[in-house]
């Protein structure tokens, strides 16, 4: 009975990773262009980490299976997937 909870609790901890990798790449990308606005905006794959300009965001580790980043024109978009199989997208 208590392995569906720990499968649980541990799939919900990757999902955790995920979405705080999501945001912190989401952060590190509207610094990059609020600290220069003349700068063109980065993105692409995220998944093993991020730098824009100065702004460094870490490897996530093993929970995050896939991570981009893409500038709409207006606005960043980050799409992460966990291990788990679960999408985010920010904003």
């Amino acid at each position: 009975m208590s392995l569906p909870n720990l499968l649980a609790a541990r799939r919900a901890a990757g999902e955790g990773v995920a979405l705080a990798h999501a945001h912190n790449v989401l952060k590190a990308a509207w610094a990059h262009v609020a600290q220069d606005p003349a700068t063109t905006p980065v993105g692409g794959d995220c998944t093993d980490g991020f730098t824009a300009g100065s702004y460094n965001v870490p490897d996530p580790g093993p929970g995050v299976a896939s991570c981009q980043v893409a500038w709409t024109g207006q606005f960043f978009r980050v799409e992460v997937r966990s291990r788990s199989g679960r999408s985010f997208t920010l904003p």
